[in-house]
Parts: structure tokens; sequence; C-alpha cells
């Protein structure tokens, strides 16, 4: 029994060590070079901000010479098809070194499903509901290698992901299918299994948005969110993916810019609390990486305080990366801000260095930064063979994922008859064009030919199917009332946000994948041949029978 436990201690110790991408620490390294830095420098590490551009530009260039930033955050307007992503890069990490002496973290939101920046050069996967729906954690671990091998060739060593938020509230108009469910358990796992993945990959995994952002129906891009649940709740249902990504060894933490009035006792956001950041966070639940905040340039935050003064607030509270998604006044303004509070003793030095030291000491670690005899040069990752061979897995796991999340709701028969009796109505090119080629479907038309074949009975022997990629109310609405009072059924294909199509009410036959990426719409399309059959029951709760 003593040798069997032993054997079981040193798999789980090599499992540990396999699955944990930079073991050794370079806790020394970060201290030494954080004695040679300037506090101009320091605070410039504590600053994530975009950029202009396409490729290497004045106006970046002197942006870093400028500010000096820790690290810059990409979005889809920085990518263009035939600009080289790679150069722009390794260009921006130039200036960076010649000016402020150390590499930037860069970062993306490249979740998958409908939040990805880059579409050349890395698989667009699914996303969170479709993987959290098919429901395996291993596919999940494969999918975020090889997106973490793909962005880290592609010279960006920071996706701010996973979203482990809780989707428990249908009406959430931000989260919805960002999250991987409505189940905590399914989110910590599936979570849990990505970031695994990525960090193995050498790319640094982001967890978001703590300490939860699924249960409002507020978007805090717009106004600030309230949550009014004690930490009872909170401890039960949305701290418990937080729990598991911590375990699971997730080096950065993002705040969510929500309010918990019952908790805190004010207004404030959980990006300015000390009770979150610090005494939840880090002292409670033991996490020792970086924890950058969400966007301040949010109207949760934007519209409520001053940008320096929220800077100020956050870092203290125990942020150690100030996000800004513009690279235009809120810069200087919050970098002034950090820079007065430190000079006016508001902001102990002692703070930020705890935060540029960690910042150090996972940029070594990551290689995106080396020290050599106390000198800081450009990192870099050589992936082993096995990594390629994982590389080569990507359209696989891709057609897996997307495959796996189909899901229908609603009269067999129906779904059944499609091959034979459907007519495809989309304004989706691609979906168009994917349901014209084959020859098991009656016919595929635009969305605005519908009403008309209703109106002249040129639908009696056939299946509708209805492809709403928007899901607004009044969209749905009107649809809705064209068939009122028909014996006609439709068939509505939702690749979109599910929860306004199976919470409306007005329809019986739903096919859903929870993804509108390019194999998304391929599987959808095999499914209404019927080569592909969809699942018939779900682990998410989408407020229908058939659905957790």
């Amino acid at each position: 029994m003593r040798l069997y436990f032993r054997g079981a201690v040193l798999f789980v110790i090599i499992v540990i060590i396999s699955n944990t991408c930079c073991a050794r620490r370079f806790d020394n390294e970060a201290a030494v070079a954080l004695k040679t830095m300037t506090l101009e420098q320091k605070i410039g590490q504590m600053i994530m901000t975009a950029c202009y551009g396409t490729e290497a530009n004045k106006p970046a260039a002197e942006l870093i010479q400028r500010y000096l930033p820790g690290g810059i955050i990409f979005f889809g307007y920085n990518f263009e098809r035939g600009k080289n992503l790679k150069n722009f890069i390794e260009d921006l990490q130039r200036v960076s070194l010649e000016s402020s002496g150390i590499p930037l973290f860069i970062s993306v939101d490249q979740e998958g499903g409908r939040v990805r920046r880059i579409v050349d050069g890395v698989t667009q996967f699914p996303g969170n509901l479709a993987a959290g729906a098919g429901g395996d954690s291993d596919l999940v671990f494969r999918w975020a290698r090889i997106l973490g091998i793909e962005l880290r060739m592609l010279g960006v060593n920071m996706n701010l992901a996973p979203v482990v938020d809780v989707n428990n509230n249908p009406d959430n108009p931000v989260i919805n299918s960002r999250s991987f469910g409505s189940d905590p358990d399914i989110a910590a796992d599936m979570g849990s299994a990505y970031i695994r993945g990525l960090q193995k990959s050498s790319c640094i995994s982001v967890v978001k948005h703590f300490p939860g952002h699924g249960d409002t129906n507020r978007d805090s891009h717009l106004t600030l969110p309230v949550i009014r649940y004690d930490m009872e709740r909170l401890r039960s249902v949305e701290l418990y993916p937080f729990r598991k990504a911590i375990d699971s060894g997730v080096e950065t933490v993002m705040t969510a810019h929500i309010s918990y009035p019952l908790i805190l006792g004010t207004d404030d956001s959980a990006t300015i609390s000390g009770y979150f950041l610090t005494d939840l966070l880090r002292k409670e639940m033991g996490f020792g990486g970086i924890v950058i905040t969400d966007d301040m340039e949010m109207n949760a935050i934007s519209k409520n305080m001053d940008m320096g003064e929220a800077a100020v607030r956050s870092v203290l509270a125990g942020a150690d990366i100030v996000l800004i998604s513009t690279y235009g006044e809120n810069v200087p303004a919050i970098i002034n801000g950090l820079m007065a509070a430190v000079k006016e003793g508001r902001l102990p030095l002692e703070r930020v260095d705890d935060s540029v030291r960690r910042i150090l000491e996972m940029k070594f670690r990551y290689r995106v930064a080396l020290f050599n005899e106390g000198k800081i040069t450009k990192g870099d990752v050589n992936f082993s063979d096995d990594d390629m061979r994982m590389l080569g897995e990507a359209a696989a796991v891709n057609e897996e994922l997307s495959r796996r999340a189909l899901y229908y709701h609603g009269d067999e028969a129906i779904l059944q008859s499609v091959p034979r009796k459907g007519i495809i109505y989309t304004d989706n090119e691609q979906l168009r064009g994917l349901c014209a080629r084959s020859g098991a479907l009656s016919s595929v038309k635009g969305l605005g030919a519908l009403k008309g074949d209703l109106d002249s009975g040129a639908l009696a022997d056939a299946v509708p199917c209805i492809h709403l990629e928007k899901t607004d109310r009044a969209g749905l609405e009107q649809v809705g009332a064209w068939f009122a009072g028909r014996k006609t059924s439709p068939l509505v294909i939702c690749t979109g946000n599910p929860f306004p199509v199976a919470h409306s009410g007005l329809y019986r036959n739903m096919l859903f994948s929870f993804s509108n990426t390019a194999e998304s719409l391929r599987q959808v399309a095999l499914c209404l041949e019927g080569r592909v059959q969809p699942q018939r029951r779900l682990n998410c709760d989408l407020g229908i029978d058939g659905s957790k």
C-alpha cells in the first residue's frame, strides 16, 4: 500500500510538472532588474495600452518611447489581410527594448466564437459555450494548447482568456456565449483545462472577470452593473471556477467592473476594491500572480471616476496592470495619476515594486524577456516536435469541438424531414454557399424571400429553416408573427446568442451551434443535410426542456 501511495504521489508530481509551462521561477532575477529601474520605468510596466496601426508606424513607436508601457493590447483594427503581424510585433518589441529596456507583454482577446481579434494565422475555434455544450475537457485542453502555440509563433504572448463567468442570467448582454455555461462545475472544469493547455504552450492565460460577471443583465461597457448577492452565494457559485483556475496555475486574473453593495456596503466596482483584490483574491484564495484590470475606459469606470484616480485606486486595491483600450489622452492621465500618487506618498513605492517584480518575473519565466549577466534581452520560445504534432491536429480538434456543440430542441420529425423538404433562408453568404452545394436540400434563399413564400403558399409542403444571426427581440417577434396562425412550422437556426431565441417562446424547433465560425457553420450545414446528428440534451440551462 505504501509503495502504491508513493507511486501515486510521484505520478501526480510528474503530471503537475509536465502541465506547468514554466516551473522555474525568476524571483532573484526580477529583484535584481527592479533595482536598476527608474520610477518612470516602473509605472510604465504597470500600463497595458492599445496602439495605432497594422504595421510599423511612427505613432505606435512614439507611444512606447514616451510612456514606456509594459504591455500592448491588440484589437481587430490592428489586423489587416496582407499585413505581417509578426513583423509588426517584432518592431514594437525592438522599440520597447530601446526605450524602456524591457520587452512587452503582447495581449489579445482571442476567446474563440464571437470574440476573436485575429482572423488570419490562427485557427478559428468555436468558443466557450460551444465547448461547454460539447462537455469534453480534453478537447478544450487541446484547443487551448494549439491556440497558444499559434499565438506565440505570431509574437502574441498573452491571451485574455478564458472567461470563466457562470452565465446564470439569460438576459446577460455581454457574457452569454462567452461563458462555458450555467453550471459552475462545467465552467470550472473547462476553464481549468483551457488554462493548462494555453500555458503549456508558453502563452500566458488571463482568467476573467473576477469575481464574476455572469449574473447581471447590464453591460459594463455601458454602465456599472450591480449584483445584489452576499458572500455565501458568491463563494458557492461565482468564485468556484476562479478557485479551480488558481489551483490549475493560472498566471493572471482580470477584474470585473461590477458593484456588490451587499458585500462592500458601497457602490464601488470590484476593480477598485481592496476587499476583492487583496483580502479575497490574494489572501483567502491564495493567488500569487498578476492582477490586471478590465479596460478602464469602459463606462462602468470612466463615467464615474477620473482616469488617474481610478488607476490609483485600482493599484491600491491590488491591481498590478492597468488596462486601457485606446492610445490617446487617457494614457498620460493614468501615468501622471500614478506618478503623482507615489510622489505624494499616497501610493507607497513598495506597493509599486511588488507589482513590477511580479511582472518582470513572469516575463522572464515565459521567455517574453531573458535576463543574462544583468542585462535584459528579448526572449523567444522554441517549440518541440510534440508541439508541432499537436499543431497538426488543429483542424480535427476544431471540427470535433464544433460538431459536438450542435444541439437540437424540437420535433424530431421536423429535423429528419429537412434533407428532403428543407428550404434554407439565410443572409449569411458562407452558410448559403455551404447549403447550396448540397443536393440534399430543396432550396437556399435570402431572408427577404421568406414572407413572400409564406403568403404565396409555397411552403405548404416544405420545412422552412430560418437562420437568425441577430437575435434581437424585434427581429424574433417579426419572424414569429409571420408564422402566427399558420400550419407551417419553421426550424430556427441560431448561431449567435442562444438565450433570446430560447426564451422568446416563439419557436418550437431550434438548432443551436453556439458559434458562428466557419467550421461551426459547416457543421450546421452538415446537420441540415442529415450527415451530422446534433445532441438532444444539453448541460447548459437555456430555459427550455432538454437543457440543464
